[in-house]
C-alpha cells in the first residue's frame, strides 16, 4: 500500500493519471451514459504496472474509469446524475449495476487518440506511489495508516493504492472477487465541480482481469461516498 502523488506532467514513476481524453482506448469501448447518447466522463487511467507483472501479466492492457456526470446550473454537477453510484451503505451496491460508473479493461492501442469524448473534461494529472520516490516519507505514512486502523478498523483519509480504505460513512464490502484498489480524494481532482459531491471515489478491481477477462470488459466497480 502507498500514499499517491499527484504530479502535472508524466514521470518514470506514473503509474496512471486523471482527466483528459483515455488515450490508448478504442473509442468504441468509451461507454455512454445509460439511455443517452451522451459519453461518460474520463476519470483516470491505470497503466498495466499498477499490478506486479507476476499478478497483472497482461502488459499491454490499461484500465480506464468513467463517471457520468453532468453540470448543475448554480455550479458543480446534479446530485441526482452522481447519486447513481454513489454507495453510502451496504445495500447501494446495487446501484452499480446501472452502468453509470464504468471500469473498462482494454488491450491500448498503439497510437495516442486525443479525442475526449466526454462532455466534461477534468484537469490532467498523472499520480505515483509515494513509496517509489521517497521511502522515508512511506515508511512515515504506513506507520500513521497502522495506528489509525488499529484504533478506527479502517485506512486514512488520502488518495493511497492499495491498503485499507477511509469510509465517509458506512463501510462497504464489495463481492470476494473485487479487491480494492484505488481511494481518490476530491481535492486531489477537481476543486471547482464537486465532482464526488464533496466525498471520495473508490475503485475496487475485478481480480479476473489477470487473465480471464476480455478487452472491453468490466474491470471492477467504482464507486463514492460523501457526507
Amino acid at each position: 500500500m502507498s500514499k499517491l502523488l499527484f504530479t502535472s506532467s508524466k514521470t518514470p514513476h506514473s503509474i496512471g493519471y486523471i482527466g483528459g481524453g483515455a488515450e490508448h482506448i478504442p473509442l468504441e469501448l468509451w461507454p455512454k451514459l445509460p439511455n443517452s447518447d451522451a459519453y461518460q466522463t474520463h476519470l483516470f487511467t491505470l497503466y498495466s504496472d499498477f499490478l506486479p507483472e507476476n499478478v497483472f501479466p497482461r502488459r499491454n492492457y490499461y484500465i480506464s474509469v468513467f463517471i457520468s456526470i453532468e453540470e448543475h446550473v448554480l455550479g458543480g454537477v446534479k446530485d441526482s446524475i452522481s447519486s447513481k453510484y454513489t454507495v453510502n451503505c451496504q445495500d447501494d451496491l446495487i446501484l452499480l449495476n446501472d452502468g453509470f460508473s464504468c471500469a473498462v479493461l482494454y488491450e491500448r492501442e498503439q497510437t495516442i487518440n486525443n479525442q475526449d469524448l466526454g462532455n466534461i473534461s477534468l484537469e490532467r494529472k498523472f499520480f505515483e506511489r509515494l513509496d517509489e520516490v521517497d521511502k522515508e516519507a512511506d515508511t512515515k505514512y504506513n506507520e500513521d495508516e497502522h495506528l489509525f486502523f488499529e484504533d478506527n478498523g479502517m485506512g486514512l483519509d488520502v488518495s493511497k493504492i492499495f491498503g485499507n480504505p477511509y469510509f465517509e460513512q458506512d463501510i462497504i464490502y464489495p463481492s470476494p472477487k473485487f479487491s480494492f484498489c484505488l481511494q481518490l480524494l476530491e481535492e486531489n481532482i477537481d476543486k471547482k465541480l464537486h465532482i464526488f459531491q464533496n466525498g471520495i471515489g473508490y475503485f475496487y478491481y475485478d481480480q479476473n482481469i489477470k487473465k480471464k477477462l476480455l478487452s472491453g470488459s468490466q474491470a471492477g466497480i467504482f464507486f463514492i461516498q460523501n457526507t
